[in-house]
């Protein structure tokens, strides 16, 4: 009778593997590394992963869709995205300054590492940032719809430029070590959407 795999397993070489990749790497983490965090030998590991690549692109889903939680899941629900915008910047300050800002934005990280060197990879994150951008757009043209921003608003360049800002804000944070970086770029962020308003919120 084949023994069973416990469901656990998966999830947890999962955390140990992003956790590894997202302060080393993706190509300076081996799978030696990441067994060695799990407790478990590696071909264990190759039980459950057939190949580092294999284990890379599970990685990332896996950070992707907690990322879409936590980012981009928010914008369906603001009614002025401006504050909305602002909100995910202050929050990663506080990720950042939490962790020393020696991570960066995994996904922005893999882009960095991967984009040249594995097509696969590649295509995985620029799905996401088209995906991220269009719920930024998204979210933009249902506040002019409704009144809330003027038509001089162009809500696809805004979100590129939202999500640029978020990106190099990340970058910045993490080469100088100040999370006050992603707060300072979060309020520019806010500012360039706010000037659209059709009525200035009080200050």
């Amino acid at each position: 009778m084949a023994r069973k795999t416990d469901p656990a397993i998966r999830p947890r070489i999962l955390c140990e593997a992003e956790h590894l990749m997202h302060l080393k790497g993706y190509r300076a983490t081996s799978l030696e590394d990441i067994a060695a965090a799990c407790k478990m030998t590696k071909a264990n590991l190759l039980h459950h992963f057939q190949s580092k690549e294999a284990l890379g692109l599970a990685v990332l889903d896996y950070k992707i869709s907690a990322t879409r939680c936590g980012c981009l899941d928010p914008l369906g629900r603001c009614s002025d995205p401006a504050e909305a915008v602002e909100a995910l910047f202050i929050s990663a300050a506080k990720v950042h300054k939490g962790n020393g800002c020696r991570a960066g934005c995994f996904v922005g990280n893999v882009a960095s590492e991967m984009s040249d060197v594995s097509e696969l990879f590649r295509a995985k994150v620029s799905a996401f940032f088209e995906e991220w951008t269009s719920r930024i757009e998204a979210a933009l043209r249902r506040a002019r719809e409704a009144g809330i921003y003027k038509g001089s608003l162009r809500p696809r360049a805004s979100a590129e430029a939202v999500l640029a800002l978020y990106e190099g804000a990340m970058i910045l944070a993490r080469a100088h070590r100040d999370p006050d970086v992603l707060r300072r770029a979060g309020r520019e962020a806010a500012a360039m959407l706010a000037a659209h308003r059709t009525e200035p919120r009080p200050s």
